[in-house]
């Protein structure tokens, strides 16, 4: 890891939100003294069976967010890397990067939501091309952003001596975030060009101390010493004492899941604050610095505990800002002092 220091963090997937709920959900986030905030990167809702529910713009809502709330750092949940080119994306980032004072950081995958493809027009190939794609994305940003003048002829991308002005505020240059745990592709990326790697909590821990030793084999394939790469989990999560509610959640995401409660509670932060707390625990002692908790609408100031009752409902039971409340007032501060 890259150092001990752990930060938490928030991603308000928007979703079925206006502008004004997220800019009042991001004030009170800040409030509590998160350390970073994302957005995520759809052009589709999803964890939900309607469609038709509003999606802002992610990279747009960062620009404008980071004029509101000052402090903490921003990003994307991950960027697919199927929407834009390289180049365009680069710029973006590159504009946040000065908009936002040096707060920037470019959270990218390789695109995994089909339905969005499939509805735009988007092309959406194999998983390995995807990778690739990836790869050579990567390199084109770090270039253009290091270089005076960059050239490169990839399988997907030609980029014949651009000039990219202005670079970024930070250098060498915002932290690029990978996300994904395959293990035999996305890994390898990550290996080569992370400076933080992204889980989605989906298995075990057992699941993620194999997916570690894994990303040690690509690090040695690649001479990357590991601990240059900082560890982070994106988790689904409810705090609360209330043993009803949480397991009605996890027989509500068990079902749509097509998982046990069992492994789903191993997938997921739920429970007392004493439970949460000490998975957070167990994936400190394996080296995770960096934890971002997953929060969808409703997450308005007044939002309550229960699952929404409009129609069609979230196909999954979320976090809610009690939840959040909860997780800052009782387990958050027993990692930061």
């Amino acid at each position: 890891m890259v150092n001990s220091t752990i930060t938490f963090g928030l991603q308000s997937g928007q979703q079925d939100s206006t502008w004004a709920d997220i800019r009042d959900l991001w004030l009170e986030l800040e409030e509590m003294n998160f350390d970073h905030l994302w957005v995520y990167d759809h052009y589709l809702p999803t964890g939900t069976n309607d469609i038709d529910v509003p999606v802002l713009d992610s990279w747009s809502l960062l620009a404008a967010l980071s004029q509101i709330v000052k402090t903490p750092r921003l990003g994307t949940l991950v960027t697919s890397n199927t929407f834009r080119h390289p180049v365009t994306l680069a710029k973006m980032i590159t504009s946040l990067d000065h908009i936002s004072n040096g707060r920037a950081i470019l959270g990218i995958g390789a695109g995994w939501h089909k339905p969005e493809h499939t509805a735009y027009a988007i092309p959406f190939s194999t998983p390995k091309d995807r990778i690739e794609r990836l790869d050579e994305t990567i390199q084109i940003i770090k270039q253009l952003w290091s270089n005076k003048r960059t050239t490169i002829s990839g399988k997907h991308f030609k980029i014949d001596n651009a000039p990219f002005e202005p670079k970024t505020v930070q250098k060498p240059h915002p932290p690029i975030l990978i996300g994904g745990g395959g293990e035999k592709h996305t890994l390898r990326i990550v290996a080569k060009h992370a400076d933080d790697w992204n889980w989605n909590l989906n298995g075990t821990i057992n699941d993620y101390k194999r997916k570690l030793d894994i990303l040690n084999q690509h690090c040695a394939a690649v001479s990357r010493d590991p601990n240059e790469i900082k560890l982070s989990l994106n988790v689904d999560f409810l705090v609360d004492n209330d043993d009803n509610r949480i397991e009605s959640a996890l027989r509500v995401n068990a079902d749509v899941m097509k998982k046990s409660i069992e492994e789903v509670k191993a997938c997921s932060m739920v429970g007392s604050p004493e439970v949460v707390r000490s998975k957070i625990q167990s994936y400190v002692d394996l080296g995770v610095t960096s934890f971002i908790f997953s929060l969808r609408n409703p997450f308005g100031v007044k939002s309550t505990d229960q699952m929404p009752n409009k129609e069609p409902r979230p196909l999954r039971y979320h976090a809610t800002m009690s939840d959040v409340r909860r997780l800052c007032q009782y387990v958050l501060p027993h990692f930061r002092n």
